[in-house]
């Protein structure tokens, strides 16, 4: 093949590669084209403790001064007039003296919005026995609240607010079904005004994008806006930890309730006849040696053992103290008494015994022979 030839086979497919090219990129072009798209992502740590951030962060943009607490605290409590108060937790978690702070300030001046306990269950709490209100049961079911125009907020598992609320309070709403209870109540503390709520979800991060959501919080919300200072107290997202494990943690805890229960009866003690002593363990020498000394003692033979102990001593007198082995008499008697401190005449008789038959005398004895021979 010439030199000419190849080129022109090269410049044909070069020109057949970008018309083909060409035509994939005006196939692509024609049939696909940019569109936007949005996802959820993953609320951050500091969105997942603190299920008001969002509120929090919309009440600071219109000029308030806000306090966002996870622990109820009247730190901040001051110009009752100008403060609102959002309690977003269980009221049965209060204590006396924050019960009795919270309703001082709402009397001087201050507006209160709390929601009911998640249960009936258990005691309602100061705060509500104060309020004259009484927790029901949970509404199992959703209903819809009618907002304007055709939207709705579906408003789901609130306490319903019950008691002498008739009488005390204005401006109740009711549920969709003729059941007692309201899920909103509102009415005037002394100075100050309380609002009650079945729930305030519609309050929290994940309801802040829904615009009916926006709207039931916004309603409820507005009395409170006027005021500069406003409280936040969300408690805690979770139930505590023993009741979290005695509701969800029983399958587990029975199983070791019974191994325990069955561990402490085999380990237990048993009824039954009771067991003769178990024999403490004997040094057979020793209680020979000694009813040999008794045997021994009994037939007369006291001034054998006493020679046999006095040899003792006097060879360990000879090996430690040579010069006072050889002394005699009463001379070596103060000689030994000075050098071990025991008494001359109880030396004396030690070695030199009289009335070795009575026991009282022999003890004595040999009591003071022992004694010289550790002295020495």
């Amino acid at each position: 093949m010439t030199r000419s030839r190849r080129l022109l086979l090269v410049a044909a497919s070069c020109i057949v590669a970008a018309a083909l090219a060409a035509a994939l990129t005006w196939w692509f072009l024609a049939h696909f084209h940019r569109v936007p798209f949005e996802f959820r992502a993953p609320p951050g740590v500091e969105a997942r403790h603190n299920r008001l951030l969002a509120l929090e962060r919309t009440l600071r943009a219109r000029g308030h001064l806000v306090f966002n607490r996870r622990r109820f605290s009247v730190e901040d409590f001051v110009e009752p007039g100008a403060s609102a108060v959002v309690l977003d937790l269980d009221p049965r978690s209060l204590r006396e003296a924050e019960v009795d702070a919270l309703l001082g300030f709402v009397e001087r001046g201050a507006l209160l919005l709390l929601r009911m306990p998640g249960s009936a269950e258990g005691r309602a709490g100061k705060l509500l026995e104060q309020l004259g209100v009484t927790p029901l049961e949970a509404e199992p079911h959703c209903f819809k609240l009618a907002l304007d125009g055709s939207r709705s907020y579906e408003m789901c598992g609130g306490t319903r607010i019950g008691g002498d609320v008739e009488s005390h309070y204005t401006a109740l709403a009711r549920f969709d079904d003729e059941k007692p209870g309201y899920w909103y109540a509102h009415a005037w503390y002394e100075e100050g005004r309380v609002y009650l709520a079945s729930e305030l979800d519609m309050l929290h991060n994940s309801a802040l994008d829904r615009p009916e959501a926006v709207a039931v919080g916004t309603a409820l919300l507005a009395p409170l806006l006027e005021r500069k200072r406003i409280h936040l107290f969300r408690g805690s997202d979770s139930e505590p930890f023993h009741v979290l494990l005695v509701r969800h943690g029983w399958p587990a805890l029975l199983p070791a309730a019974l191994a325990l229960l069955l561990w402490l009866w085999r380990s237990s003690q048993r009824f039954g006849p009771l067991l003769p002593a178990r024999p403490q363990p004997r040094r057979a020498l020793l209680e020979h040696v000694r009813a040999s000394g008794e045997f021994l003692f009994r037939r007369g033979q006291a001034t054998a053992l006493h020679r046999a102990l006095l040899a003792r001593v006097l060879r360990r007198l000879q090996s430690r103290e040579p010069a006072l082995a050889a002394l005699a008499g009463d001379e070596r008697n103060a000689a030994l008494a000075a050098r071990t401190g025991l008494d001359a005449g109880a030396i004396g008789q030690a070695l030199n015994p009289v009335g070795l038959g009575h026991a009282e005398t022999l003890h004595t004895t040999f009591s003071t022979l022992l004694q010289l021979e550790r002295r020495l």
